[in-house]
């Protein structure tokens, strides 16, 4: 499967878990550790940001501030991301959501299918070997990870719904 459809298919996969979440239920904690829903896909708009830059990078660009500051410190980028958006609506999360997913999907598009498996081109990225593809297989696994969380919370849940 290609980097593209790989990135398609985890789209998908997160708007399928939360189609129809009840209102009430985008702000309960749990559904990944003290993460709401909301949260989960703060986090995950934070992802797809990610991955602009990386595809940026891989025109030449040099890495982002955002891009550098997850590099140096994943847990505390998440615990700004998610906390920036911690005061939004759980319908503003999902539309920047949306919009950044079409985003890094163009911005995958836009690069030579060669550049996208060709290994060492992030050359930050797990010891250099790493093609895009790579990086955008971890993320959709990532992605999924989650999705299943918020499924499993849906589970637990189901007489709210």
């Amino acid at each position: 499967m290609s980097a593209t459809q790989t990135l398609e298919n985890s789209h998908l996969t997160v708007i399928q878990a939360l189609d129809d979440l009840p209102e009430p239920m985008w702000d309960m904690p749990g559904v990944s550790g003290e993460w709401t829903a909301k949260d989960v896909v703060a986090h995950l708009t934070s992802c797809e940001l990610l991955l602009i830059d990386v595809f940026q990078t891989a025109h030449g660009e040099k890495p982002s501030p955002y891009l550098l500051r997850w590099a140096n410190d994943m847990q505390a980028f998440n615990e700004e991301t998610v906390g920036a958006r911690r005061y939004q609506t759980a319908q503003q999360v999902m539309n920047e959501y949306q919009d950044a997913q079409v985003r890094s999907s163009d911005a995958l598009a836009s690069l030579p299918a060669e550049l996208v498996e060709k290994k060492g081109v992030l050359s930050w990225y797990k010891t250099g070997e790493a093609s895009i593809a790579d990086l955008v297989e971890g993320f959709s696994r990532h992605a999924e990870r989650h999705c299943q969380q918020i499924i499993a919370f849906r589970a637990a849940n189901k007489q709210l719904e």
